[in-house]
């Protein structure tokens, strides 16, 4: 059981070494293997250093440092939420709808098509700035936007063959983060790369992701218990890792993978907590190789419950496994 913390944007502008060295050693005692740190294109000209410390404070205590690309092109998540630059500055990369209108948020604007070279320039330059200033051991892609998204963009329908269903699309998704996998694997041998995606896909986009070409862990995120366990809000359920999770797990192993599952605990209410203590052991005990919590997860009405209670599971777990 490899156990990862999502460390996202702490210490990324304001850098305070001791408080680092404090929160490595609450994730060292609790058994954490990998400390995972969002990285959006404008840390890699201007945070690389804070970066650094964080990896160097990380291997002083046994635990490795993974990245986690935010926001590149608009097509992967990450922290925070905010649009991707380089999608910004080439419009001719955007991504359209059937109808041909611009695939826009409010919040995060547009998204960049894969099947536009400039798109795949810009992910394997920032790949190779990622993988040369800093001395990270594996690689997140964090919730792919495009395993949900068809692309008709006029690169895209330069490609698709005619009458073409989501399936094509999928595998389209798949082959280019596998290609920026392969590149790199070039660049660091015995990086991990692990792959997720939204834990309430359904059949194709499923299995057709967890083909992903040089891939170890692949599986999807989610709340710690079942649908049945919390009421509907925000007009829509969550996703339920023990609804969803051994599905994921499943076609990871189908295709050569180790299963991921990424614990959602942020936008808790107190009640949610200890929902959390009742079933966060029930998915520890699945079947996957890789899990990743959030040290300290944003929205929260009592943080530091959750995390003493959290922190005991994963201990518990960590030894068990």
């Amino acid at each position: 059981m490899i156990l990862s913390a999502y460390y996202l944007r702490a210490h990324t502008y304001t850098m305070v070494p001791a408080h680092v060295r404090e929160d490595m050693q609450w994730m060292a005692d609790v058994g954490t293997d990998n400390v995972c740190v969002a990285v959006l294109e404008q840390d890699l000209a201007q945070g690389w250093h804070n970066l650094d410390i964080i990896c160097q404070e990380a291997d002083r205590l046994g635990m490795k440092v993974h990245a986690v690309p935010s926001r590149w092109g608009g097509i992967v998540s990450g922290a925070p939420k905010v649009p991707s630059a380089f999608t910004a500055n080439h419009p001719e990369t955007w991504i359209l709808d059937a109808e041909g209108k611009t695939v826009f948020s409010e919040f995060l604007g547009p998204k960049s098509s894969i099947h536009h070279p400039a798109t795949r320039e810009f992910f394997l330059k920032k790949i190779e700035e990622l993988l040369t200033e800093i001395p990270f051991a594996g690689l997140i892609w964090d919730e792919v936007k495009l395993s949900a998204l068809p692309d008709f963009s006029p690169w895209a329908r330069k490609n698709m063959p005619e009458n073409a269903g989501f399936e094509w699309h999928i595998d389209r998704t798949a082959n280019f983060f596998g290609e920026m996998n392969s590149f790199a694997r070039s660049l660091r041998k015995n990086l991990l790369i692990s792959l997720f995606v939204y834990g309430w896909l359904k059949g194709y986009p499923v299995e057709g992701m967890a083909k992903t070409p040089e891939l170890d862990f692949y599986g999807c995120n989610g709340r710690p218990w079942r649908a049945a366990d919390k009421p509907v809000r925000h007009g829509r359920p969550d996703s339920a890792l023990l609804d969803c999770g051994p599905e994921f797990i499943a076609a990871a192993k189908k295709y050569g993978k180790h299963g991921l599952l990424l614990i959602e605990t942020h936008d808790y209410q107190t009640n949610d907590i200890y929902l959390v203590d009742r079933k966060l052991p029930e998915v520890l005990a699945l079947d996957a190789g890789h899990f990743i919590y959030y040290y300290y997860p944003r929205n929260l009405e009592n943080p530091d419950i959750l995390m003493r209670i959290l922190g005991g599971h994963l201990q518990k777990a960590k030894r068990l496994r």
